[in-house]
Parts: C-alpha cells; sequence; structure tokens
C-alpha cells in the first residue's frame, strides 16, 4: 500500500466552530470547507491534516453520524518548546485545562479542551525518569524522536 496522506476525521456538532478554535488558538490553516465538513491543517516543517464533520449527514454511512464524546480522543501536538507554545496558545486567551507539567514516561506537557471536547495534549519529548522503562524501551523512545530519523 502506498499511503500519500493520512488524517482523523472527526464528528462533530459544528465543524465551523472547530476551525475557528484550531485556527485561532493553535495556528491551523483551512485546506478545504464547506458547509459541513472541514480539512485543516497544522503550522510545522512536517504538516499533519485533521477533519471535522458535521453530525447526522443524510449522506454518511450510519456509523459515522454521532458526535464525539470528547474524552475517548486525544490529539497530540507534538512541538520543539511547550512553554513557548503555552505562551502562544494563552496569548490567543484560552488556558490549558490540564496545566505545564513533566510525565516520568518523558513529555513535559499541558492540555486543552477543545469545543467539541477532544482533549488537545501539547507535548514535548524529554528524557523519561530513570528506571521508568528499561534501556531498550528507551534506546527506541531516542530513535523515535530523533529529526535526523
Amino acid at each position: 500500500m502506498d499511503v500519500k496522506d493520512a488524517y482523523t476525521l472527526i464528528v462533530v456538532a459544528d465543524p465551523q466552530e472547530m476551525r475557528d478554535f484550531y485556527v485561532r488558538h493553535l495556528g491551523f490553516s483551512v485546506g478545504f470547507e464547506v458547509e459541513w465538513v472541514v480539512y485543516l491543517t497544522s503550522p510545522g516543517a512536517r504538516p499533519f491534516g485533521v477533519c471535522f464533520m458535521r453530525e447526522r449527514l443524510e449522506h454518511q454511512l450510519p456509523q459515522f453520524r454521532t458526535r464525539i464524546g470528547g474524552d475517548a480522543l486525544v490529539l497530540t501536538l507534538e512541538v520543539d518548546d511547550v512553554q513557548q507554545a503555552l505562551r502562544e496558545v494563552e496569548a490567543t486567551g484560552v488556558g490549558p485545562a490540564v496545566p505545564l507539567r513533566d510525565e516520568p514516561w518523558g513529555q513535559r506537557h499541558f492540555m486543552l479542551r477543545d469545543p467539541a471536547g477532544v482533549w488537545v495534549d501539547v507535548v514535548q519529548p524529554i528524557d523519561p525518569d530513570p528506571g521508568f522503562m528499561d534501556q531498550s524501551a528507551r534506546e527506541r523512545l531516542a530513535a523515535l524522536n530523533d529529526p535526523t530519523g
């Protein structure tokens, strides 16, 4: 399989409300938009897409007509400097639902809730706490976080 792109499609009550949140607070751009669906692209050197589709569309498969409840989905945005990202987000008038914190598995992060209730986790990789994972896992994590690939 030759995958050209990958993106998440999230069924919501109001795609335009989601557009406004992600554009204003997180710097996303609109790639495509009609009344019932909005496709956004992230800022950065390696942009990715996220799509928001209106709930209860007759032309959609029945299993995709119900909007997301929120708690079952975390959209993670990795950044180089999470403290700077937090300052930028706060400057737009929104604050974190989970304040900036370090996790033992090797992340510094804060979390927002978008208008649909989806958790938006803004993360920066850091070294995991000593003893949290074995050496093999630490090496795999370092390779994953290595920008030279």
